[in-house]
């Protein structure tokens, strides 16, 4: 017994630690956008339950965001799904597409993709593991070298429980990289762009300070998109050099 709790100490003094802030997911439409100071007013209509958007009574929830590509493509009005992060920065916004559909599927979103609850017009889900960059750890967090990027085709069970349909892919990006995921006889597919990222140090990063912080946050630009709509082009596209603001 005397080694078992000596083990488990010494365990808890090598372990990062990490203050897992609360993260909610509402469904609603924005009220304000200002890019200058980072504000996003949403006045919500539901509230993610695990399964479903539960209805709540209208009040108006205010966070703030470092996304550039979200006030780029955001106005008042739009009718979106966002997660907030302690109750004051989001850290997922998409721009809900298909209205009907009970998860509210995006036309695309900002932000982490992992903390989206809704998928993809044509029923996508996008999800990523970070690799850390044992360099740059700070706190709880390093920077990620690079993220493995998985999509998916999802579908729902009677009791509105999510299984994987098909798997559509896995990519290695670095920052700035983009990744176009279409398929022949697919007529919907998606554009994702990986700005940056963070990654929890976890046991990657052993030597890493054992200091108290949130968790890691990544932020991307993925859109879906409907081949028909895709205009051909037979001029090349310029390089990039530079992370890219490519969509508005």
């Amino acid at each position: 017994m005397i080694v078992l709790i000596i083990s488990l100490i010494a365990m808890c003094m090598v372990m990062p630690a990490v203050a897992v802030e609360l993260e909610e997911t509402y469904l609603g439409k924005v009220t304000k956008a200002d890019q200058a100071t980072g504000a996003l007013d949403v006045k919500i209509s539901a509230k993610w339950d695990g399964k479903q958007f539960a209805p709540v009574d209208p009040m108006t929830v205010s966070g703030t965001s470092t996304f550039d590509l979200l006030f780029d493509n955001i106005k008042q009005s739009d009718e979106v799904v966002g997660t907030l992060m302690g109750g004051e920065k989001w850290i997922a916004v998409g721009l809900v597409g298909s209205k009907q559909s009970t998860q509210k599927q995006l036309l695309w979103m900002a932000g982490d993709p992992n903390a989206m609850v809704s998928p993809f017009v044509g029923n996508y889900r996008v999800l990523y593991n970070a690799t850390p960059d044992c360099d740059s750890c700070k706190g709880s967090v390093c920077y990620a070298r690079s993220v493995d990027v998985t999509v998916t085709t999802i579908g729902y069970n009677s009791n509105g429980k999510e299984y994987t349909v098909a798997e559509v892919g896995t990519q290695t990006m670095r920052p700035a990289d983009r990744w176009n995921t279409e398929k022949k006889d697919n007529q919907q597919y998606l554009e994702i762009l990986f700005i940056k990222g963070e990654a929890p140090p976890a046991s990657a990063c052993p030597e890493s300070e054992m200091i108290v912080g949130p968790q890691a946050v990544s932020e991307f630009f993925i859109k879906s998109v409907n081949v028909a709509s895709v205009v051909p082009t037979t001029t090349p596209a310029p390089a990039v050099t530079t992370p890219p603001r490519p969509w508005k």
